[in-house]
């Protein structure tokens, strides 16, 4: 077998076994593991600040995210730690290449009106207002950096992981 045919294989094998990794931390609060980069898989390895606008915001949101990046392309993973701030949350909208996922916020942050986002990771943003946060992923900003054309970039699983949103999307040129 060729060393790309056994990538190939190998690739589908990987991802869902990382994944289910995630959906465990995710699901289990009293998980005491450590990742090879020091982190713990219990807590988001990604913090966004959130900038309030007007009322009670919480001062920041979490994402557990995953690059799988080979030659040609890769595979994303990011759940988004709603879990703390809001109720569980629901898919609202989606198509090849974005998803938005709502929740309901925490009585303590219904007021909340604000955002969180960063330069590095762009594609991943929170919207908090009308007592709600809104989670999106929007792949579209990414596709006009290809250098060498437009990449085939989408979505290829959204779902909820212990009531939180999870998204896996795929980038290959």
């Amino acid at each position: 077998m060729s060393s790309k045919g056994l990538k190939l294989l190998t690739l589908p094998l990987v991802i869902p076994v990382v994944s289910l990794g995630i959906l465990t931390a995710c699901a289990k609060d009293n998980i005491k593991a450590v990742t090879a980069n020091g982190s713990s898989p219990s807590k988001p390895n990604v913090i966004l600040d959130i900038k309030s606008q007007a009322g009670i915001c919480p001062k920041t949101v979490g994402l557990w995210t995953i690059s799988l990046v080979s030659e040609g392309g890769g595979e994303y993973t990011v759940v988004a730690d709603t879990r703390p701030i809001a109720n569980p949350a629901r898919l609202v909208a989606s198509s090849e290449r974005f998803v938005e996922y709502e929740a309901i916020l925490r009585e303590s942050y219904a007021s909340c009106i604000g955002s969180a986002s960063s330069q590095e990771f762009r594609f991943y943003n929170f919207q908090f207002r009308n007592g709600k946060v809104y989670f999106r992923v929007d792949l579209p900003a990414i596709v006009n950096e290809s250098v060498n054309g437009t990449p085939d970039v989408g979505i290829t699983y959204k779902e909820l992981a212990a009531s939180r949103p999870y998204v896996r999307w795929k980038a290959t040129e």
